[in-house]
């Protein structure tokens, strides 16, 4: 029975200009996930990630210090959702129906519990098609490159495999969904509550998976650093 495990990117920079790129504390929670991952033997077989900054750089990092010697495959099955599209497509319908949000539209990108809030709301919206876009992915085109992208995998598994897979929050919470058959809403909000560097691991035989862990970051809480663990 082989294994899938889901690496999220380590710490990128909300509240930059580029937030898809690894913050200072992103850099070093992929080393110490390397770190791990060679200190725990796991040894994989193949290492995928998607093609995001903050995604790759996450691999690079999180490999070279577990003495992976093998190619990243690079691959855009594993990237996140377009957070800015579904920002630009559904704020101006959100704001209509509530035009109470606009006071805190200044603050959504400097405190992050309103963006969460705010994003929530636009999310459900994108769930549920409310206002329609042919210039962002839908959810549906989306949930489908996930299960794509896991079914590529564990088309390629042997007994013992292990995959890596380095991506993100929103690509690990619609696999949870898929596999776990969550309500869809639920699913996606699990998305928020998923550590940068944590791991998710199936088992997978015929493309029917068993989840293993979720979420973990005891790799992460044993280094001891102070704010090593974030969900940013």
């Amino acid at each position: 029975m082989g294994k899938i495990i889901l690496i999220r990117h380590g710490q990128a920079s909300f509240g930059e200009n580029d937030y898809d790129q690894l913050s200072d504390l992103g850099e070093y929670q992929s080393q110490v996930t390397g770190q791990f991952l060679n200190q725990a033997n796991i040894q994989p077989t193949v290492v995928y990630s998607g093609n995001l900054k903050r995604q790759k750089s996450t691999a690079h990092i999180a490999m070279k210090y577990a003495n992976f010697v093998s190619n990243i495959i690079v691959d855009p099955l594993f990237n996140e959702y377009d957070y800015k599209g579904i920002i630009n497509c559904h704020l101006p319908g959100l704001l209509a129906d509530d035009p109470s949000i606009s006071k805190d539209i200044e603050h959504a990108f400097s405190d992050y519990p309103t963006f969460e809030r705010i994003f929530s709301a636009l999310l459900e919206r994108w769930i549920s098609k409310k206002e329609g876009s042919t210039e962002i992915e839908t959810f549906k085109s989306y949930t489908n490159r996930v299960i794509q992208g896991m079914t590529k995998i564990a088309d390629n598994q042997s007994a013992e495999d292990i995959a890596l897979v380095f991506t993100s929050g929103g690509f690990i919470a619609v696999a949870m969904n898929y596999i776990l058959e969550l309500p869809t809403i639920s699913a996606l909000k699990l998305g928020w509550t998923i550590y940068n560097c944590s791991l998710t691991s199936f088992f997978v035989s015929n493309t029917k998976y068993r989840l293993e862990t979720f979420n973990t970051v005891t790799h992460l809480e044993m280094d001891n650093k102070d704010g090593i663990v974030s969900i940013i």
